[in-house]
Parts: structure tokens; C-alpha cells; sequence
């Protein structure tokens, strides 16, 4: 048997001061310290150096913010633009649409004679000279009166943009200046600040970058314009290595995090009124932040166990889409400026896609990826709900038991309500039952799918029984209902799902109370790695008939170790750290597990792409 080779000694880590400041023309660059320079844009610029300013018309200054969203009265060069950077071309040379991009008749100005890179937007002065509007910035469009083009209506309001002249300080020429459609044409507008501005002048910045940049940079809507040689989301690397070294550890788990330019990946603003997504879909920021000072991270991919790409889905999804376009654009990419994609066609590579409905939709090549979900259904072709429509792969519907991982989803609530559960402790939670089931929420009764009918079957027997110690409100609260004084008042209370995932384990177990989880054919949050046995009850349709005898039968005893258990492990569904939450860590523990799972070859592609092509 012959003697194998010492392996090469890994290639020295690259100064990224050398690598990513501009200096990406350098005798040993690599693939992955180019990407590494072209991430470091800010949003609307591109090129090595930064030095394509593609979305200059969407700046109302030449050194102002670039904006492609939805409510301002924009330059037709802008809207031309923002079209054209959320539809690029994959390394096919085919078109793809990943955001929402201007539709075509949406109104605009333009400056006649001036460059299109000129054609800020700032909104032009009564006695500027040389101004058209249009309804529409494709060639061809109709001309309007200006007064006319300036008039924005949306689902909520109907307001007329200004110029800067007609606000507080020209708002700082950071915000816009709006006045309500209802006011008197002479009346002066107000400022509405985009986020990381605030006051009546949009005066006052704010810092909402993640982990604040780390000190190490300027924080600049949602990017950190960081100092040299720092890097990354929060200016927290500063080392770039070569891709031709590879030996992960078995033992010390790590995963590597792709840079990616922002004009793929970027917390896209909807509107200027945008500051943050509805909370409850927040929970990739958490992760995201919490990440990028752990310690599981590494800056070497060589030591990779797994790959994770952090491409935002949400803001390009919403919570009813699935992604799968801006999904496409985003491994399009780092198939082409990585080598580690093309390795295992994706297999160990990370995804949070966290809709309404997981990756239920998903096509394409994100499709072999790990996937990080809220919403665990999991079922076959031919055994499903029969409430609930089969979605997804059609050997394991839209969750891989072995290879994707559900986590908790975020609720602000976890602040007050774990810190109050935990003050009051086991003996005064106890005393505090007075009753023995609760529930309150939607019901819909002619729309079985909602829950896939849990919670209809559970309000139809718990209104025949008419027992006080099993409550289920729908629209019937009564006066001074508040609910987590009544979620910590019941033994259990029942944790179903909605259109897609639901946040009620999270809200139970913060309050103190043991979980009903009914959710047929759905897999909960880190199932792998938390005993839901101890803390929680499992029950399906079937079981509803009888589920006050279920629940009066449990003993004295056998409830007071449930309900300590929820005190033990309720922080593993908390993702702020400040109030101890262990939600991060309960999901790098699952994504080892995956990565066990994947070294054991317990799962194979779920897209390949070869046989899709033929």
C-alpha cells in the first residue's frame, strides 16, 4: 500500500487592504478577492474600483443616498435604471426580474439637455427651466403637466412631491418634501426622512447597519462604508484567501459566508416610508447578526463545513413569493466567482427563505441548498392534509426532514414576555392556572385550509362542550382581554398553523404556558435538536374529539414537569441575546446536523440540473 502525499501547506491569507480598496488588479488576485471588491459597493454603484455610478439619477445630490422605490416622483432616467438593475442578465445572457422594479407608467421628469447621468432627482424648482413629465419613462411615453406627474397616489394616501425649497431646510437634502393632496397648493410640504434619517428635517442619522458596523466604518442606509483594511455586512473581516486549499475540520464546525455585491443582495427600501419589514419575518437579521461576530464563522472557506449564502430573500420575495428569480441570480453569481457551489451542485450550501409558505415554491437551483424555513410541512405526492394541498417536492413536499432546517421565527415579544415569565418562576406560574385550555386567534370556518381545519374542528367541539376551563376566542374577547395574562393563566394553549408557519409555540412558551402543538405533516423549530417531548404536547386532527380527556388526564405531576421544561428550553425560541435567547444557537446546532446528514449521504440533489436542461 503505497504512502499518500503530505498535503500542501494552505496558501497565506491576502491582506484585504491589498484585495479590496480598489486594488483589485494585483498579481495574485483570486476569483474570490474580486467578488470580495465588487460587494463592497454601496447600493448603486459598481465596478472594480466603485467608479460606475449606475444609479446616479436616482440621487437627488451627486453624493446623496440612491433610492428605486416606490412613492417619490423620480427622474425618467431613474426609473429607466432602477428597471434595468433589478432585470439583469444571468451568465446565460438571460433577462431576470428579482425585485419590484418601476411599472411602466409610472410618472417622471426629465431636464432636457442634461446627461443622463445628470439627471438627478431631486424635484425640480418652479423656475427651473427645461422640465418635461411624462407618464411612463420608456421611449415613447405620453407628456403631462408636471403639476399633474407630481401628484403620488398609493392604496393609503394621495400626496404631491415638492421641491426641497418648500420644506424645513430643504430637508437636509437627505428627505422629500411631500405636502397631503387635500392641502392648499401654497401650503408648505413636510419631510418625509428614507430610513436612517429622522426629525423634521431628516436632520438627525441613524445608525441601522448590522452590529453598527463594529466601529470600523460609516454607516450609510443599510451599508457600512467601512475604514480599511475591514470588510463585509459590519466591517468584520479583513482577510481574503485563495480558493485552492480545502480541509475542514470534523471536529471545530464552521461555516463560511459569501460577499456578494449589493447589486444583487441589498435590503431594498419599498417605499420612503420603509423602515423595517413586519418583525415577525425578521428572524434572518437576527441570524445574520449574531453570525457575523460568532465564532462558528470563518473567513477561510478551507475550513468550511458549510457555505452560506446570504442573499436577503425576504426583501425580494415578500412574504407570499418564494425568491426562486433573485435565488437564480444569486448562485448564477457565485457559481461563476467561487469554485464551491460547482463542488456538490449546492448540497452544502445554506438558504434562508422564510415566507409564509418556505420553500414550498421554490424552483431551480436553490432548490439543493439547505434550506433555513419557518414553515416545516413536510408530506409526499400521495399522503398530505386532506385540507391542506400538497406543495412542493413531490417525494417530501416543501421541508427535507434530513437536509433543511426549521427555525423559530422572531416576535418582539420575546423582551417583556420571557423576562416576566422567568421573574414570576415555576411555583407562582402554577398558581396563576386557572383555567386548563386557551386559544385565541382567527378561526375562518369556511376556509379549511387555514390551519389545515385545526383550529375549526378545536372552536367547533370546545363550543359544544361549553366548559370555562377550555377557552377559544375568535372575534369574542372579552372586556379587559389581555393576552398574555391569559396565555400564562392556562395549562395549555393550543399552537397551530396559519396560511403557512405560525409564531404560537414561541408565543406559549414565552408565557409560560405548555404548547397544543396541531400542525399535521409540519415539522417544528430545531425538532432535531430540542425534546419537544418534555415541554410540549403532540396532537392531530383525529385526536380533537378527545382532547379534554387528553388533557385532564395528564396528572399534577407529570403537568409540573412540562411546565418546567417550558422555563428550561422556552429561550431556545428567543433571538434577542440581551434577554438570553439561544435561538441562533439552537440553529447552528441543526445546521451541524445537516452537515453531518450531508457527509452521510442521507440525501441526494433535489434539482439536477443537467436533466433539467434536457
Amino acid at each position: 500500500m503505497g504512502v499518500l502525499p503530505p498535503l500542501p501547506p494552505p496558501p497565506p491569507p491576502c491582506d484585504a487592504n491589498d484585495y479590496c480598496c480598489g486594488a483589485c488588479i494585483h498579481g495574485h488576485v483570486s476569483v474570490s478577492a474580486a467578488a470580495c471588491c465588487k460587494s463592497r459597493c454601496p447600493f448603486g454603484r459598481e465596478g472594480e474600483a466603485c467608479e460606475i455610478d449606475t444609479l446616479a439619477p436616482c440621487r437627488q445630490t451627486p453624493d446623496g443616498e440612491a433610492y428605486c422605490e416606490s412613492s417619490a416622483f423620480r427622474s425618467c432616467e431613474c426609473l429607466k435604471r432602477c428597471r434595468e438593475w433589478f432585470c439583469p442578465k444571468d451568465t446565460q445572457g438571460r433577462e431576470w426580474c428579482h425585485w419590484f422594479f418601476p411599472s411602466a407608467d409610472r410618472k417622471c421628469f426629465r431636464r432636457e439637455g442634461v446627461p443622463p447621468d445628470q439627471q438627478f432627482s431631486r424635484v425640480p424648482e418652479p423656475d427651473e427651466q427645461h422640465i418635461k413629465c411624462f407618464r411612463g419613462y420608456l421611449d415613447g411615453a405620453k407628456e403631462v403637466p408636471c403639476s399633474e406627474a407630481a401628484v403620488l397616489e398609493t392604496p393609503w394616501d394621495k400626496s404631491v412631491s415638492l421641491p426641497l425649497s418648500k420644506c424645513p431646510d430643504q430637508c437636509n437634502q437627505r428627505g422629500y418634501c411631500l405636502r397631503n393632496a387635500n392641502e392648499p397648493e401654497d401650503a408648505h410640504g413636510r419631510c418625509i426622512c428614507p430610513r436612517g434619517f429622522e426629525g423634521a428635517s431628516c436632520e438627525q442619522t441613524m445608525n441601522i447597519c448590522y452590529n453598527k458596523c463594529n466601529g470600523r466604518g460609516e454607516c450609510r442606509d443599510q451599508y457600512c462604508h467601512c475604514k480599511p483594511p475591514y470588510f463585509s455586512f459590519d466591517c468584520s473581516r479583513s482577510k481574503v484567501y485563495p480558493p485552492d486549499h480545502a480541509m475542514p475540520s470534523a471536529i471545530d464546525f464552521k461555516i463560511y459566508m459569501y460577499e456578494l455585491p449589493t447589486r444583487l443582495v441589498y435590503e431594498n427600501a419599498e417605499s420612503i416610508y420603509f423602515r423595517q419589514h413586519n418583525e415577525i419575518y425578521i428572524a434572518y437579521q437576527k441570524f445574520l447578526e449574531q453570525f457575523l461576530v460568532s465564532p462558528v464563522r470563518t473567513e477561510d472557506p478551507s475550513q468550511a463545513n458549510l457555505f452560506w449564502v446570504p442573499s436577503l430573500t425576504f426583501t425580494y420575495s415578500g412574504n407570499g413569493g418564494a425568491g426562486s428569480e433573485h435565488l437564480h441570480l444569486v448562485i448564477d453569481h457565485i457559481r461563476q466567482a467561487y469554485p464551491y457551489w460547482n463542488r456538490t451542485q449546492g448540497l452544502d450550501h445554506v438558504i434562508w427563505t422564510n415566507t409564509d409558505r418556505g420553500a414550498c415554491d421554490l424552483r431551480g437551483l436553490a432548490e439543493n441548498a439547505i434550506k433555513i424555513v419557518h414553515f416545516g410541512m413536510s408530506t409526499t405526492a400521495e399522503r398530505h392534509s386532506a385540507t391542506f394541498p400538497h406543495l412542493g417536492h413531490p417525494e417530501y413536499g416543501c421541508t427535507h426532514p434530513l437536509r433543511d432546517v426549521v427555525a423559530t421565527p422572531y416576535d418582539p415579544i420575546d423582551r417583556a414576555w420571557l423576562a416576566n415569565t422567568h421573574a414570576l418562576g415555576l411555583d407562582k406560574i402554577l398558581a396563576l392556572k386557572e383555567r386548563t385550555f386557551f386559544f385565541a386567534g382567527g378561526i375562518l370556518p369556511d376556509a379549511p385550509e387555514y390551519s389545515g381545519n385545526s383550529r375549526q374542528i378545536a372552536y367547533k367541539h370546545v363550543k359544544e362542550w361549553n366548559d370555562p376551563m377550555f377557552v377559544m376566542y375568535h372575534q369574542d374577547t372579552p372586556e379587559g382581554y389581555n393576552y398574555e395574562t391569559y396565555l400564562r393563566a392556562s395549562k395549555f394553549c393550543m399552537a397551530p398553523l396559519g396560511w403557512g408557519w405560525g409564531n404560537r409555540v414561541l408565543q406559549t412558551m414565552m408565557a409560560g404556558c405548555v404548547p397544543v402543538i396541531v400542525q399535521e405533516f409540519s415539522l417544528q423549530a430545531n425538532e432535531d435538536v430540542l425534546p419537544y417531548e418534555a415541554f410540549s404536547i403532540r396532537l392531530n386532527n383525529e385526536d380533537l374529539p378527545h382532547l379534554r380527556d387528553i388533557l385532564e388526564s395528564i396528572t399534577a405531576d407529570e403537568y409540573r414537569g412540562l411546565l418546567e421544561n417550558v422555563l428550561r428550553y422556552n429561550r431556545a425560541f428567543a433571538w434577542d441575546p440581551e434577554v438570553g435567547g439561544q435561538a441562533f444557537q439552537y440553529t447552528i446546532a441543526s445546521l451541524r446536523r445537516r452537515w453531518l446528514n450531508f457527509k452521510a449521504l442521507y440525501y441526494d440533489l433535489a434539482y439536477n440540473e443537467s436533466a433539467a436542461a434536457a
